[in-house]
């Protein structure tokens, strides 16, 4: 059986004492030292990360206002290309219009001389065969530079009653 001695009590028990002493002093300082020492890099670690994750999201608000600005300055890029690309519509539009219309007047200028040149002609033969029919039935030979005036004046008057 068991026999219980309270001497092998007390010896086991300042053993245990001892030992827990010895253990202390030697070996749990060293393993709390190491303990103290991983929590402290894994609280740094954890201070880095989320210092990591604060610049992070800086950088993306600083990113999207960067690209908000582009956006912004790409739509006023476009507007004044839009801008200055009408202009150079209206312009070559109203320059397209003013030679049309510097060549209708030209055109009209060159038909008025070509009419009033063709009048001239025709107001000269018509005094011409006035004077011919004139020199036929009076049976004689006018003289030409008189009665070549006296048509011409006629017809004038004519033209101008026209």
């Amino acid at each position: 059986m068991l026999d219980f001695q309270l001497s092998t009590i007390v010896f086991t028990i300042v053993n245990l004492l001892v030992l827990y002493g010895f253990l202390r002093k030697f070996l749990f300082g060293r393993v709390n030292a190491v303990l103290e020492q991983r929590e402290k890099l894994i609280r740094e670690q954890v201070e880095s990360a989320e210092a990591g994750q604060a610049r992070a999201r800086e950088l993306q608000s600083q990113y999207e206002q960067k690209l908000s600005g582009a956006q912004a300055e790409a739509e006023k890029i476009l507007a004044d290309a839009r801008t200055q690309a009408q202009k150079a519509y209206d312009d070559q539009i109203a320059q397209a219009q003013e030679a049309s219309r510097r060549i209708r007047a030209e055109a009209e200028a060159r038909i008025a001389a070509k009419e009033q040149e063709m009048l001239r002609g025709v107001r000269q033969e018509v005094a011409q065969l006035a004077v011919l029919a004139a020199s036929q039935v009076a049976g004689k030979n006018l003289d030409r530079e008189t009665d070549r005036a006296m048509v011409e004046e006629f017809l004038s008057e004519a033209g101008d009653r026209a």
